[in-house]
């Protein structure tokens, strides 16, 4: 029998064939065994190896043990057509991308929709054209080399953002310990610090004076994340090094800002409260440079510590250094925030300080500690949503013989 004139067709056209092979492998799934074999002579002159199926479960099992580079799929078959097969390949693959192209006979516009919505790339019109068939082979390689090129890139970003993850969370641990090794341990202060990013830009610093008084010193700089934080180890320094040796509270705040002002771009500065208890234990003495109120919950009353002075590292020379004194007695406890914690929105936008805030404050009793309903309330505000800021909440009794009567570090 002479061979028909489309498949000598296919064996001539290429006046220079590929090796067989040199271009993957290409799965065939048509239940006609002539359009099969017609299909497999052009594809193995274009430097395919071929394998035959004959419905969608053949092709299943071929495409899971052959893996190959492309699939040429016919829409109608028996026991599983073209659709199912290529919805379930699209499946296995997941975002690998080997192309599908449809081989069909169909024009209408609804059938070849549910083509593409089965997760068709191309189609391939019966009777087949080798012309056409190199044509879509050339179009679906270059969106196979694209998205390979595109994966490649992608897997050597992960791996950079990776790596760049753990070293910022080394430097953030070493950062962490040069700025707050230093800081009295004392486990009647309960301290909540949630930085917004790796790097946290709220500063907490505890350290005893001489006379066995102690002194705290919150800070919260402009932003969040590493240009927040750089301002933190001078301050930690000059903090520890001024408190050790005595240095009134007015110095030290003087020599903080003065430091920060030098150190700092114009735009950055750092809000803050110092607190001082001396060894007397009867008086809170306190200053409020831009940050939240504060709040003192006495046997009588709740005491607002409100913000009066500046913010250090704005101006050389600050105008105000000298720290308020309220008189305090055994059972008072204080509250200081960054603003973070008030601003936190929830899903609607509504701030912590429109919403729980001012009922857990309502509701705190002389003597009892907040800070477990504050953030009970506080956490459930936030569910659902990212932190836009980092948050530190301290509480303690100013009660100077619990405070410091402990083992420092």
């Amino acid at each position: 029998m002479s061979q028909p004139a489309s498949e000598r067709a296919a064996l001539a056209f290429a006046t220079t064939p590929m090796s067989v092979g040199e271009r993957g492998l290409a799965l065939i799934v048509d239940d006609e065994p002539s359009n099969r074999r017609l299909l497999s002579l052009m594809l193995i002159r274009e430097g395919f190896r071929t394998q035959e199926a004959s419905n969608g479960c053949e092709a299943l099992e071929l495409f899971d043990r052959e893996q190959p580079d492309i699939v040429f799929m016919d829409v109608v078959m028996p026991e599983m057509d073209g659709l199912e097969a290529t919805l379930q390949i699209k499946q296995r693959i997941g975002d690998t991308f080997i192309p599908v192209i449809f081989l069909t006979a169909l024009k209408d516009e609804q059938a070849l929709l549910r083509c593409i919505e089965a997760g068709g790339d191309d189609f391939l019109a019966k009777p087949f054209s080798v012309t056409r068939l190199k044509a879509r082979i050339l179009a679906m390689e270059r969106v196979r080399n694209l998205q390979r090129a595109l994966a490649a890139k992608q897997t050597m970003l992960e791996t950079l953002l990776e790596r760049d993850q753990e070293e910022k969370q080394l430097a953030e641990r070493v950062w962490t310990q040069a700025v707050k090794h230093h800081n009295a341990q004392i486990p009647a202060i309960g301290l909540i610090e949630r930085p917004a990013t790796i790097f946290n830009g709220d500063l907490v610093l505890i350290g005893y004076l001489p006379d066995g008084g102690l002194r705290i010193l919150l800070g919260d700089f402009t932003g969040h994340g590493l240009s927040a934080t750089i301002g933190t180890l001078p301050v930690s320094e000059t903090f520890h090094a001024m408190t050790t040796k005595g240095f009134s509270d007015s110095e030290l705040l003087t020599e903080i800002n003065l430091k920060l002002y030098h150190f700092l771009p114009t735009e950055r500065f750092m809000a803050a409260y110092l607190i001082s208890l001396p060894s007397s234990g009867h008086t809170l003495w306190w200053w409020n440079g831009g940050m939240p109120t504060a709040y003192v919950r006495t046997a009588t009353e709740r005491v607002e510590l409100s913000s009066f002075g500046l913010p250090l590292g704005i101006v050389p020379e600050l105008q105000d250094v000298s720290l308020r004194a309220l008189p305090i007695t055994a059972g008072d406890r204080l509250l200081l925030m960054s603003d973070g914690l008030l601003e936190a929105p929830d899903t609607a936008g509504q701030m912590f300080i429109e919403a729980g805030f001012s009922t857990c404050l309502q509701q705190w009793q002389h003597g009892a500690a907040i800070l477990p309903t504050l953030m009970d309330a506080f956490d459930t505000h936030c569910v659902g949503t990212e932190p836009t800021d980092d948050v530190a909440v301290m509480e303690l009794p100013l009660d100077i013989s619990v405070l410091c009567h402990q083992s420092k570090p």
